[in-house]
Order: C-alpha cells, then sequence, then structure tokens
C-alpha cells in the first residue's frame, strides 16, 4: 500500500477564494507565498494523478485559512470526499487553536461527527511557536482524541528577517527553517515531555533537520542545561539531555515531501531518522504538477535504496497506516 501523506486538496469556493486565478503568483504580507493550483479543487486530476503514480490513498490538507468558517467548509468538504471516495482518501481538519475555544469545538466536531482522521496546523499559528503555553488546551484535546499532528507550512513566517530578499527565499528556505525550529521547540520546550501520548508529523522531512542535528546533540552534550539556563528556561526533561533529546526526537513522524522527489534529501533524512518514522509524500499539486510520471519515479527510486523491504513497506504506507489508525 502507497500512502501519500502531504497531498492538497481545496474545495472550490475556497480555491477561488483564496488562490484566485490559476497559475497566478498568491501574496501574504508582501510575499509570494504560492502559486495558484488549476488542479487543487478538481476530484479527477487527483485520481489520475494517484492512478498514475500508484498511489492508493492520498492524505488530504490544506494550510491556506485562517478563518474558522472557512475551517468547517474545508472539514466538510473532506468529509465529503471520504464518504465518495472511501478507499482513495482521508481527510485531515484544519485548526487555527489560537482562536480558542470555537476553534476547538470545530475540531472535535471534525474528528468526532465528520470522521476527519487527524489535524493540520502550521509551524507558527498566527505568529504563537508550538511551544507556547497558549496551545495547551488544543494540545490536550488532540492527546485525549489519539490523532496525529500534522506539521505542514507556515506561508509567511514571521521573525526571518535576515532572509528579506528580492529574490524569493521565503518559499526555497525561510519555511523550512520555520520547520526545523519548530521540531526543535516541541522537543526543548517541553512539549513532547508534558504531552507525552502526541503523534506529530512534521513536512518536508522536517526541514532538512537531519543536517542540522548532531549539532544540537552536541551542545545538549557540552553545554547541558546551560542550553536553557542561560537564556532563562527550565529543562523539560533530565539527564543525560542528549539521549533523552534523542529520545524525544524518535518519537516524531517526518514526511518525505517537498523537495520533488529529490534523493539526496531523502538520503540525508535516512541518516537520523529512521524508516520506521519516515512518510511517503508528493506535495501534490505544487509538486509534480506537470509531470506525474516524475512522482512515479520518486517511488521507484525510493525502493532502490538499501533498505529491507519491510523498511520500504513502512515508510510507503505502513507508518502513515498506523497513525491514522487503516486497516493494514
Amino acid at each position: 500500500m502507497i500512502i501519500d501523506w502531504q497531498h492538497h486538496f481545496a474545495p472550490k469556493d475556497i480555491y477561488e477564494k483564496h488562490q484566485g486565478k490559476s497559475k497566478t503568483p498568491v501574496y501574504q504580507n508582501g510575499k509570494v507565498v504560492a502559486h495558484a493550483q488549476p488542479f487543487m479543487h478538481q476530484v479527477e486530476k487527483h485520481l489520475e494523478f494517484m492512478d498514475t503514480v500508484g498511489i492508493d490513498v492520498a492524505v488530504v490538507s490544506t494550510t491556506t485559512v485562517t478563518d474558522l468558517e472557512d475551517c468547517k467548509s474545508i472539514s466538510n468538504a473532506y468529509a465529503k470526499l471520504m464518504n465518495e471516495y472511501p478507499t482513495r482518501f482521508v481527510g485531515l481538519a484544519l485548526c487555527v487553536p489560537t482562536q480558542g475555544d470555537s476553534a476547538l469545538r470545530e475540531l472535535d466536531r471534525a474528528i468526532n461527527e465528520l470522521g476527519l482522521r487527524g489535524v493540520v496546523i502550521r509551524p507558527q499559528i498566527e505568529g504563537t511557536p508550538l511551544d507556547s503555553e497558549r496551545l495547551y488546551p488544543f494540545y490536550e484535546m488532540v492527546a485525549e482524541f489519539g490523532v496525529p499532528i500534522f506539521v505542514h507550512v507556515t506561508r509567511a513566517p514571521n521573525g526571518y528577517e535576515a532572509l528579506e530578499a528580492n529574490y524569493n527565499l521565503n518559499v526555497t528556505l525561510t519555511r523550512e527553517f520555520d520547520i526545523a525550529n519548530a521540531v526543535y521547540r516541541i522537543i526543548l520546550g517541553g512539549i513532547l515531555a508534558k504531552f507525552p501520548d502526541l503523534k506529530f508529523a512534521f513536512a518536508h522531512m522536517g526541514g532538512g533537520i537531519s543536517a542540522l542535528k548532531e549539532r544540537m546533540v552536541s551542545y545538549l552534550d557540552v553545554w547541558g542545561e546551560r542550553v536553557w539556563t542561560e537564556m532563562g528556561g527550565t529543562p523539560p526533561f533530565g539527564k543525560p539531555f542528549a539521549e533523552n533529546f534523542n529520545r524525544y526526537f524518535d518519537k516524531i513522524y517526518f514526511d518525505m515531501a517537498g523537495f520533488e522527489g529529490g534523493m539526496n534529501a531523502v538520503k540525508c533524512a535516512l541518516t537520523t531518522i529512521s524508516p520506521s518514522n519516515l512518510l511517503f509524500g508528493t506535495d501534490f499539486p505544487h509538486n509534480f504538477t506537470n509531470d506525474f510520471k516524475a512522482a512515479r519515479n520518486y517511488i521507484e527510486n525510493i525502493r532502490k535504496l538499501d533498505l529491507s523491504s519491510e523498511s520500504l513497506e513502512a515508510m510507503f504506507g505502513l507508518n502513515a497506516a498506523g497513525l491514522l489508525g487503516l486497516k493494514q
């Protein structure tokens, strides 16, 4: 079974409201954050892509909107899609938990009434980082529901002024730093220690976090609790700090989307991330829009890696099925 963990779909009314004319740039805070994709709301094109590539199930999500009514519309559309194609699509509820009780009530409806299988959020939620106490009620609810949290991208992240330029680093670099930053924050900020039952899955192989992880572990080894205390913080877990950091890191899942099938990124990810924590993904229709067969080539290249058949099947679908509670 092949499950596409990162696969984006939006109903036509939401697409037209927030994206506009196909192939045109979409702006936010003065930055180009996307180019409107003509296939976003066309179910037949999603099925054509999946059949061409050999994808059995697509896990659909979007982080395009923040308005609560739009979030409701998206959840309704996903529930409808799941009812019409019960073996092909699984929906994740978009939630903006900084919007308080109303957002949490809507998440409850999406999971427990509509049957969506998880929740998708951004690494920054209206500028709020993932280790903020403002998100504790959200984490408590999701832990109770037992569903995964997919952390996609912040379209125009705050706090990266050094990456402002008249060429678009926002999409190519800033978002990836933002994802990696969010991974570190849920560990070092104590979210995984405080809410041990949470199941996180981060986009884009953690924003390339494998190239940075060794540096973080080294500092934890050498500095120990000073990583926190010299900045006014308190360690959320005890000694040995590096070993415990690795223990929490190994609880996190990472999808394999966002690099347009680049195998160097996959090989780098495998230096620090176990196959049992990787989730195949395409980022369709933002990736592979013009060449469906390139996604099939991506699958073939992954199968050529020096990994056991058990590891490959885990990456392609079994890990995702376990997170989503799907029959295997």
